[in-house]
């Protein structure tokens, strides 16, 4: 009789998107959101499917975003959308419980990590492990197993970022900034109401956000759309400085660049030479603000590398690390199963 092979999953539950792996494929890579009807106490959509209908609702269905700065805040939101999403790659029943490796943010504390640890066990997995995104986020940038070289990770998350050095497999020295994507489109939306009485959507502020970036633009405006009455169609195009917005971007920033200069100031010499001649590695979904490697290389004054399809850095190294799983056993965040 052949024995039971237990089935491995890799999760990236993160503020702003989840990413199932599975034999080093990603069968689940959507927004961590759910809607759910009030009067009835039940989940209608989730994922992209609840995404597209935020501002859609009516007074008794809600957005639910249970993951804040990388942390549950809705635990039994959590726990219904893990289930859905390990269902994804595992057809029910479940014969047996799948062994999950689960990423998290460096700084995230023990009664944080119970918690997750607690929800993926309800929603159905067995034994789980947990690995710091940025470890997790350099094995599928390099696909290097235990390089004894310095490297530098900032992962910009929606809801954070993470930061730290690496070396040998383990994080040298590492922080966790509680300022991420999220923050920046508050930002944009603050700035448009209050200096262009502009009011927009979240949505609405995340396209303008990603079509200005940081990037200085001279005399550019930037067209925004906006309910006027007295117009003929009800509608209007309020131009709007493209350098302004980048401008409070690039300040809104400052926190991410005390993060890496504090990172770094705790850096072990022996490092910083692999450090600057190597350069910064950028990953995360904020990785794909326009102007943002520039950016940082001017504040810096260090060559930055942005990863190839940045959002889905941990999702790919988390799926590496499954194929390689004996490899990688000893070096799990604090050493502990759940």
């Amino acid at each position: 009789m052949m024995p039971f092979i237990v089935p491995r999953l890799g999760l990236d539950l993160g503020t702003g998107k989840t990413v199932l792996v599975t034999n080093r494929q990603i069968v689940y890579n959507e927004p961590t959101v759910l809607v759910a009807d009030l009067k009835n106490n039940r989940v209608h959509y989730i994922g992209k499917a609840a995404a597209d209908r935020a501002g859609k609702l009516g007074p008794e269905s809600e957005v639910i975003r249970p993951v804040v700065r990388g942390a549950i805040a809705d635990y039994a939101a959590t726990k219904f959308l893990l289930r859905k999403v390990f269902s994804k790659a595992m057809k029910p029943p479940m014969m047996l419980r799948p062994l999950v490796i689960a990423s998290v943010p460096i700084q995230l504390n023990s009664v944080e990590e119970r918690a997750l640890c607690d929800a993926a066990r309800e929603a159905g997995a067995g034994q789980i492990f947990l690995v710091p995104c940025n470890l997790a986020s350099y094995v599928g940038i390099s696909g290097n197993l235990n390089d004894p070289r310095g490297s530098l990770i900032v992962d910009i998350g929606a809801g954070v970022t993470d930061i730290s050095v690496l070396a040998s497999n383990e994080i040298i020295v590492g922080k966790t900034v509680e300022h991420g994507g999220d923050d920046l489109t508050a930002v944009v939306q603050r700035v448009l109401e209050m200096s262009f009485e502009v009011v927009t959507s979240r949505d609405e502020a995340v396209q303008v956000k990603t079509k200005v970036g940081v990037v200085r633009r001279g005399d550019d405006n930037i067209l925004i759309r906006q309910a006027d009455p007295t117009a003929e169609k009800k509608f209007s195009e309020k131009p709007v400085p493209a350098d302004a917005l980048a401008e409070f971007m690039r300040q809104a920033l400052k926190p991410v660049i005390d993060g890496i200069l504090e990172t770094l100031e705790g850096t072990p010499p022996e490092l910083y030479e692999d450090i600057f001649y190597r350069g910064l590695f950028l990953t995360g979904g904020g990785g794909r603000l326009r102007g943002i490697t520039q950016f940082l290389e001017e504040k810096l004054d260090i060559k930055v590398h942005l990863a190839d399809e940045p959002e889905i850095s941990v999702g790919r190294g988390i799926g590496k690390i499954l194929s390689e799983f004996g490899k990688f056993k000893d070096f799990f965040k604090n050493h502990v199963t759940f």
